[in-house]
């Protein structure tokens, strides 16, 4: 029978101690904001952990900084691979190290609200930039690409003033296989690149729940 529940009531450190010290090999499933992460444990040793994009120690880690969610066990379940090597006792500690050390940080409310956003289903990426488009959270690897998004939105927004039509509260663009969203942030950018079959009133409310 598999064991479900509710993040509130038992946290992700929580149910890794009590599979690993246990021994059991398992499949731990957590929902949060309709998106799906997975932990696979083999003789009580963590083997292999997915959440979208990323997979391994990088997908635990976030998992482990997920606040709320729900979960389930299910037993004898074998991983679909090993992408995790080692010992569940390091791995959680520094998942717990990074974990606090983002809480403490002066950025770490930017951080988290990234992670938090990359947390919602069908998001690939986020990031907060600045006008010119340079990446001030969140991963830098697509900075020209940025640099583009950001002058279409100061676009929008001089086309707004010049109609007085007011500031756009949120601006989505769409291409083939991607659908960026992006609104202010004080006086930087927030951008959320989305898979673009997800519509726009489908990851807003979850968008706008992170933002507050």
């Amino acid at each position: 029978m598999a064991l479900v529940g509710n993040l509130r009531d038992l946290k992700i450190p929580n149910l890794i101690q009590l599979n690993c010290m246990e021994r059991n090999t398992a499949k731990l499933i957590i929902e949060h904001a309709g998106k799906y992460g997975m932990i696979y444990f083999q003789d009580g040793q963590i083997v292999h952990a997915e959440y979208d994009p990323d997979i391994g120690e990088k997908a635990l880690f976030r998992l482990i900084g997920l606040p709320e969610g729900k979960f389930k066990v299910e037993n004898g379940v074998r991983p679909p691979l090993v992408s995790i090597t080692t010992h569940w006792n390091n791995l959680l500690l520094e998942g717990l190290h990074q974990l606090d050390t983002i809480q403490a940080s002066e950025e770490g409310h930017d951080i988290r609200m990234v992670e938090m956003l990359m947390n919602v289903k069908g998001v690939h990426r986020a990031a907060i930039i600045n006008r010119e488009g340079d990446v001030l959270t969140g991963e830098a690897a697509f900075n020209k690409e940025y640099i583009i998004l950001a002058l279409s939105y100061y676009q929008a927004e001089k086309i707004s003033r010049t109609v007085k039509r007011g500031k756009p509260r949120y601006l989505s663009l769409v291409s083939r296989s991607h659908r960026f969203i992006m609104t202010d942030y004080e006086t930087n950018i927030v951008l959320v690149d989305v898979e673009a079959k997800y519509q726009l009133e489908t990851v807003l409310p979850f968008i706008e729940q992170v933002l507050g």
